[in-house]
């Protein structure tokens, strides 16, 4: 078998992105007959080479915004994935610009490709994601009385920026059947054990920017300092950058949480800039610290790249 290597790869996806390009805005009337992988679409994907439509070797393709990140093996985390012969990877790689100027080939590839496609995951949203210490799953009604202690907590809200006002449980079930109940990336946090102990967050989605925000409130102090929080902020945003293809995560801190940005520091968030007296919280002034994860840092992090 045609051996490749990281640069070739890095090449053939580069094409591969280029074509889906052209190949739309060609041919854009034919966009309702692709409408899986319109709908499934992301710089994210898994390659598996083949011969003779035997498997030789599978991949997956990572988009950041410095490049490809090519790593063996399929990620259980990515929804698309293509089958394609190593003679058609190794025409692309040294004959790309052939198949984008010949109306022909770029027709006859992408019509084969698409044949070739399959999506590993139809449900675009989350049921559970697991971690090494905790289990994210969506809200139940059962989670109430957990939730109703949580968001009465001083010291918990005062972390959160909020005041001190006390919600009622009708309070709290109307806002969970509006927001938190329906939103896919609103989700519980429970111990491997399924307890719950807290709540995390993937909010302001810009589809645009590829971008979102990320809130999370360990509710339980009982786990407070022994990894839960970190371990739930890798689960959720490895997600994000994998499954929901995002660039960039976002959060705010203020000043008195020390230890919530030391938490966000050693998930790979970088201080990124410190808005002045910005939140008036409890009769004072506090800054807030802005930190950001970008998706090409987490992947080196965490694919050693």
């Amino acid at each position: 078998m045609q051996e490749f290597t990281i640069n070739q790869l890095k090449a053939f996806a580069e094409n591969m992105d280029e074509l889906y390009k052209v190949f739309f805005k060609k041919y854009a009337l034919l966009k309702p007959f692709f409408i899986k992988i319109l709908f499934y679409n992301n710089d994210n994907y898994g390659l598996i080479i083949t011969e003779n439509k035997l498997v030789k070797a599978k991949f997956t393709v990572l988009k950041s915004s410095e490049g490809y990140i090519i790593e063996s093996g399929l990620k259980g985390s990515i929804h698309l994935k293509f089958e394609v012969e190593s003679s058609d990877v190794l025409n692309l790689i040294n004959n790309g610009q052939e198949y984008i100027t010949n109306a022909f080939k770029l027709f006859m590839f992408f019509t084969k490709l698409m044949h070739r496609m399959s999506i590993l995951s139809s449900n675009v949203n989350v049921q559970l994601l697991q971690g090494k210490k905790v289990l994210l799953r969506v809200y139940e009604n059962s989670d109430i009385s957990y939730l109703l202690k949580w968001y009465n907590d001083y010291e918990l809200n005062k972390l959160a920026g909020w005041s001190n006002n006390k919600v009622s449980a009708s309070k709290l079930k109307y806002n969970m059947t509006r927001s938190f109940g329906s939103d896919p990336m609103n989700l519980m946090v429970d111990d491997l054990n399924g307890k719950p102990i807290g709540t995390i967050q993937l909010y302001d989605f810009n589809q645009q920017d590829k971008s979102c925000k990320l809130g999370i409130r360990i509710g339980d102090k009982d786990y407070w300092s022994k990894g839960y929080g970190g371990d739930a902020v890798i689960t959720i945003v490895e997600y994000a950058f994998l499954s929901l293809d995002i660039n960039r995560v976002d959060l705010r801190v203020y000043e008195y949480n020390e230890r919530a940005a030391h938490c966000y520091e050693k998930c790979g968030f970088k201080f990124e800039g410190r808005t002045r007296k910005s939140a008036y919280i409890d009769g004072a002034y506090y800054d807030e610290i802005l930190m950001g994860l970008l998706k090409s840092d987490f992947l080196k992090e965490n694919n050693n790249q």
